[in-house]
């Protein structure tokens, strides 16, 4: 899954013409493209099969052409959109697209508008989606962490003002997050496990106690990186972690 730091890096050494690098995001993006794609087409693909994923591998790398950071949006949600975009095309072409999608219904269409009005189009568009991508996003976090006692409120309250307090909580998250069993227990009894998150990250208790409610509500954004991309945009993982 791309997430943090190391898509800028890609990023930014691509404009600079280092074309190692966009092989490299792009490898590292299949995983994201399948599940994008495979979302949009209600089943499981396969990379040996399935022309859609090859459709949705070009959109992604049109994407890493078109993104601009001035656009207001993560990188991955843009190219979300291009592959949705890229993909629904194809589907319709094909006459393969067997459900009605109201979203991808709006995408600007390239082939029957000049370059000028297809700029004006898609930035409405991005706006527009990421406008209710964004507003999904919140409503959808906000029942997860509700069912778990946590409100967006608890959550500014018990942010971390400090950097490295901040880190040291955000690290005790992903390790939550790369235990599936440490996860699992949390969604069960709507409790921290603790004692195992203090042996396994060396972290004191105390320093968990007080940050109980942060831990919470960042692990629960890092299980669900793969929904919540501009909410996850915000969240810098520690040097060191596991990507």
């Amino acid at each position: 899954m791309l997430f943090g730091d190391k898509v800028d890096v890609y990023l930014q050494r691509i404009r600079e013409g280092d074309e190692s690098s966009r092989e490299r995001l792009i490898a590292d993006a299949k995983p994201f493209i399948a599940g994008v794609v495979g979302r949009l087409c209600g089943r499981s693909l396969s990379w040996d099969r399935d022309d859609e994923l090859s459709i949705g591998l070009i959109a992604f790398n049109e994407a890493i052409d078109r993104f601009k950071d001035q656009m207001g949006v993560p990188f991955t949600a843009f190219a979300r959109m291009v592959i949705r975009s890229r993909v629904t095309d194809y589907l319709r072409k094909e006459s393969r697209w067997d459900r009605v999608d109201l979203h991808m219904s709006e995408v600007p269409q390239e082939s029957t508008v000049s370059q000028a009005e297809n700029n004006a189009s898609w930035a409405k568009y991005i706006k527009e989606t990421a406008n209710r991508e964004r507003i999904e996003e919140i409503q959808d976090y906000n029942l997860k962490i509700n069912k778990l006692g946590i409100t967006f409120q608890d959550l500014v309250r018990s942010s971390p003002k400090h950097r490295d307090t901040r880190e040291t909580l955000i690290r005790a998250a992903w390790y939550i997050v790369e235990h599936q069993t440490l996860y699992d227990a949390l969604q069960a009894s709507k409790r921290l496990p603790i004692r195992e998150v203090e042996m396994g990250t060396g972290i004191s208790r105390k320093v968990l106690e007080r940050g109980r409610k942060y831990i919470i509500g960042i692990a629960i954004l890092l299980y669900n990186r793969e929904e919540y991309l501009y909410l996850n945009s915000y969240v810098r993982l520690p040097q060191g972690s596991v990507e």
